[in-house]
């Protein structure tokens, strides 16, 4: 996470907060990445060392649905010199109901970083031009029923069943909500045993990648050598592009992503970096990049968009070729290691691992 750039940018903030008490300027073109980067570089400076490493990670994938969802739905205000109204406790319902490519973990998680997240933005909002937050007052027994609702539906969802007919037809997704509500004289909890369950078997789906129809596997076979070879340029290009990078940004977590490209396409498609296209690397992260990479608890917020910033990287140092016809071709590739890596580490907590983090 740049913490420099977060703490320059808190410093610029604060003084233009201070200039427009005394008059007010026409914002200057709407840049999301901005928007989002800063609130996000606020929230680890403020909360990272709060939570438990899970529950942070967790935590700052819902931020990042939030922020979204928020310019989503006040587009026009966002991209003018309006300032937009945020009603949170609808955004962040949307923004859960979007999350259907979560391990229903996931939202069990959520629950005890809400409220904070909840004054974190409202806060935020008293000095950001862009948007004001209105909250409500906080009741965890409401987000906990929202949260076994959005389980129930995720759990008709992943097996292709028609949610919206099914909420016209029956009853079946607040009957299955009930199930997994353990009542207590003080709250609502969770019914851990009956959600694992209930989910035994079941994955999220998450949307597919682009591969052409017309893609196939090399029938040659690269030598033993040869793959070590490759092997070797990866550990060689990978410090390169660690040192390149702002310090602290490319975690051992991201290295080890990023080295199993290079083994692991070497491997599965006999293929090294310099024949690396758009189908090769959305393949490889569909059908063999958990087998190669184990995720780790630890900068896992945004961690495959370090992908398009290594192709770069490559491009630059004449190791790759067509780089704009790669990138084009791998939109949605970050979005899909990001919601795969948090989805691996979620299935490995169980029982006690669990129920300590909530």
């Amino acid at each position: 996470m740049k913490q420099g750039k977060a703490a320059q940018i808190k410093k610029m903030r604060h003084v233009q907060s201070k200039q427009k008490l005394t008059a007010r300027k026409a914002m200057p073109a709407f840049n999301y990445d901005e928007f989002a980067g800063f609130l996000r570089a606020r929230y680890f400076l403020t909360h990272h060392n709060k939570y438990a490493p899970e529950t942070f990670e967790v935590a700052s994938f819902f931020l990042d649905d939030v922020i979204a969802t928020m310019v989503q739905q006040h587009f026009t205000q966002f991209t003018s010199n309006e300032r937009a109204t945020i009603n949170l406790n609808e955004t962040m319902q949307a923004a859960l109901v979007n999350s259907d490519d979560r391990d229903w973990r996931y939202f069990v998680l959520l629950v005890p970083v809400l409220f904070d997240m909840q004054q974190f933005l409202a806060k935020e909002s008293q000095v950001n031009d862009r948007f004001v937050a209105q909250t409500t007052n906080f009741d965890v027994n409401f987000w906990r029923m929202i949260m076994r609702t959005v389980m129930a539906i995720n759990f008709f969802k992943w097996q292709g069943k028609d949610v919206s007919e099914m909420m016209k037809t029956s009853n079946a997704i607040d009957t299955l909500q009930f199930k997994f509500l353990s009542e207590n004289e003080d709250d609502d909890d969770f019914n851990m045993a009956v959600i694992a369950e209930t989910f035994r078997g079941l994955e999220p789906k998450l949307k597919p990648l682009k591969v052409s129809e017309a893609f196939l596997k090399p029938n040659e076979t690269l030598t033993a050598e040869e793959i070590q070879a490759e092997e070797a340029y990866a550990e060689k290009r990978l410090v390169q592009f660690k040192e390149k990078s702002v310090k602290g940004v490319v975690s051992e977590n991201v290295i080890n992503l990023l080295h199993a490209f290079h083994v692991g396409i070497a491997k599965e498609y006999n293929l090294t970096h310099e024949q690396w296209d758009a189908n090769v690397l959305n393949d490889f992260v569909q059908q063999h990049l958990m087998t190669y990479w184990t995720p780790q608890w630890s900068d896992l917020d945004g961690i495959g968009g370090e992908v398009k910033s290594y192709l770069k990287f490559l491009s630059q140092k004449k190791a790759i070729t067509g780089l704009g016809k790669i990138v084009s071709g791998i939109i949605d590739l970050d979005h899909y290691i990001d919601v795969a890596a948090i989805n691996s580490l979620l299935r490995q907590l169980k029982g006690e691992d669990l129920e300590k983090l909530v």
